[in-house]
C-alpha cells in the first residue's frame, strides 16, 4: 500500500497526508469479493497552484488495483465545514494507512469541535430512505441483501447520533453507535445480515421480511421535532484556515 500510495504522489505532484479504509472491508462486513475502498486528503507540492488563476485538481480517482479516490485540502476543510458525513467516517475509520504528523487525530478534533449531529443525522436518515426505495422487493439478490445491510447500518448510526447527541452532546465514531446496541433486536437482524454477507450467502425469507419491518419502523421512529432540536455545529472557519495556512506552509504566529 505505501509503495502505491508512494506512485500516487509521484505521477500527480500530490503530498497525500492521511490515506484510510472505508466500506464494508473497514467496517468489518467484507466478503472475500468485496472491493478495497481506499480514501485520502493530499495537498499540492507546488503552493503556487493555491494561487493560480486556475484552481488546483480537487479531486483524484483511480480504480485499480483499488478503489480509490483523494481529495485536496481545500476542498476537504470546505466540506468539513459542512459537518460531510464523508469525513466523519474517514476520520473514525480503524484502518489507515498514512497519517502525516497525527492527521487523524487533528480531524478527529475539529468534528468534535464543530460538527452538526443535525446535519448527520439528516443524512443517515435520508440515506436509509433512498436505500430502501432502491430494494426490489419482488427479488432478493445479494444486491438487495447488501443494501439492506446499509439502510440498516445507516439507521443505527442515525439512532446513536440522537442519543448521543441528546443525552451528553458528544460526537462519537459512526461504529461505536452500533456496538453500543448490542442487545438491541437491530443488532441481531444486523450481525445475521453481516454473517450472511461474508460466506456469500441470502438470508431465508423470514428474517428478510422481519429485516424489512424493522427498518421501517426505525424510519418511522423519530419526530421531526426531536431530530430538529439537535446541535447544528459551530463554524469551523477560524480553525480550518488556520490548519490549512500551517499544512501549506503560510501560518505565523
Amino acid at each position: 500500500m505505501k509503495e502505491w500510495l508512494n506512485h500516487i504522489e509521484a505521477e500527480y505532484g500530490i503530498e497525500i497526508l492521511f490515506a484510510c479504509e472505508v466500506g464494508s472491508r473497514a467496517w468489518g462486513y467484507a466478503s472475500p469479493h468485496s472491493d478495497q475502498d481506499i480514501r485520502f486528503i493530499y495537498k499540492h507540492h507546488d503552493t503556487r497552484n493555491y494561487f493560480s488563476l486556475d484552481p488546483p485538481l480537487e479531486v483524484i480517482t483511480v480504480k485499480s488495483p483499488y478503489d480509490a479516490q483523494g481529495w485536496d485540502i481545500q476542498k476537504a476543510f470546505r466540506l468539513l465545514r459542512k459537518s460531510n458525513p464523508n469525513l466523519f467516517e474517514w476520520s473514525y475509520s480503524p484502518n489507515v494507512y498514512l497519517n502525516k504528523d497525527n492527521f487523524q487525530t487533528k480531524l478527529q478534533r475539529i468534528v468534535k469541535r464543530g460538527y452538526s449531529p443535525f446535519s448527520l443525522c439528516m443524512h443517515y436518515l435520508n440515506l436509509a430512505r433512498r436505500i430502501i426505495k432502491e430494494i426490489d422487493r419482488s427479488k432478493f439478490t445479494n444486491q438487495e441483501q447488501k443494501h439492506l445491510l446499509y439502510c440498516l447500518r445507516s439507521l443505527m448510526i442515525f439512532r446513536g447520533l440522537v442519543q448521543s447527541s441528546t443525552v451528553s452532546g458528544q460526537l462519537i465514531p459512526s461504529e461505536a453507535h452500533i456496538n453500543n446496541m448490542s442487545c438491541s433486536p437491530e443488532h441481531r437482524v444486523f450481525v445475521n445480515l453481516i454473517n450472511a454477507k461474508k460466506r456469500g450467502e441470502l438470508i431465508i425469507e423470514e428474517d428478510r421480511e422481519s429485516a424489512y419491518i424493522l427498518v421501517e419502523q426505525l424510519i418511522n421512529e423519530y419526530k421531526s421535532e426531536e431530530i430538529n432540536a439537535l446541535a447544528k455545529g459551530t463554524n469551523l472557519t477560524k480553525p480550518l484556515n488556520e490548519w490549512l495556512w500551517e499544512i501549506i506552509g503560510l501560518w505565523r504566529e
